[in-house]
């Protein structure tokens, strides 16, 4: 089913036109790209971008001729957190719901885990809590130079969700895992490239044409030969991520008694 349709393309990318406020979605061939949008805010993340996020995700996911999704962001940073007005304060999101109650935080992870699609993440600048924690399911990431990336999660009094005590072990090791969580790590892109966090450094500036460049070498792979590979890597993964999911979710309640 075709459910997204292709703009004359101008440079680089075409940008969708679209009703989102948080985000952008644009198409390039096969490719399709969601672009965190609040780059006065660092792209700070609010429930109601993470509903953007489900809804373009969604979209793209179950299009026939997408065979790669890529998330980036615009301005300077691709997330710097969770926006501190939710994270803190009483704002709620557009349908009344305060931060971690919103789908993206509770149960998302598991609908993005098991994507068919390739799944790449294009990451720059500030790269913080929830805004490295949203990639850790994706096939591949890719990070500018100036890139860093943290874990303030235990000085903020909370836990990293997003089944990212599943994902985070998993790329790096448990040991490795367990020292970024406890020590609220900040890491440079190099430094999160040697533990195996990021799969490519790349030069500043250079992040669009390298996702893209990666994207389109897809194109004359059959979706069924990326489908199985993907799969091949994967196995009981929906179970073992609802877990961590679970075990997450309880342990966060604990801090709240």
């Amino acid at each position: 089913m075709h459910l997204l349709k292709k703009e004359p393309q101008n440079g680089l990318h075409t940008k969708m036109k679209n009703s989102y406020e948080n985000i952008q979605l644009s198409l390039e061939e096969s490719v399709a790209k969601i672009y965190l949008n609040r780059p006065d805010k660092l792209n700070a993340y609010t429930p109601d971008m993470g509903d953007e996020i489900i809804d373009a995700f969604r979209k793209a996911d179950s299009d026939d001729s997408i065979k790669v999704i890529g998330f980036l962001g615009n301005g300077q940073s691709f997330c710097a957190g969770a926006d501190r007005e939710f994270l803190t304060g009483n704002k709620l999101s557009k349908s009344g719901l305060k931060i971690g109650e919103d789908e993206f935080i509770k149960s998302f992870v598991l609908e993005l885990s098991k994507s068919s699609k390739v799944l790449i993440a294009g990451l720059h600048g500030s790269c913080v809590g929830i805004g490295i924690t949203m990639v850790l399911p994706f096939d591949l990431r890719i990070a500018e130079i100036n890139s860093t990336i943290s874990f303030p999660f235990i000085k903020l009094g909370i836990l990293p969700g997003l089944a990212s005590t599943y994902y985070l072990p998993l790329l790096v090791g448990k040991n490795k895992a367990k020292e970024l969580i406890l020590t609220n790590a900040s890491l440079s892109a190099t430094d999160a490239k040697d533990i195996g966090l990021v799969n490519q450094v790349v030069p500043n500036g250079e992040l669009e044409a390298c996702l893209s460049k990666i994207s389109l070498s897809f194109d004359d792979i059959q979706i069924n030969a990326l489908i199985a590979a993907k799969k091949a890597f994967q196995p009981d993964l929906e179970e073992q991520v609802q877990n961590a999911i679970n075990n997450e979710r309880n342990l966060l309640k604990t801090l709240k008694n």
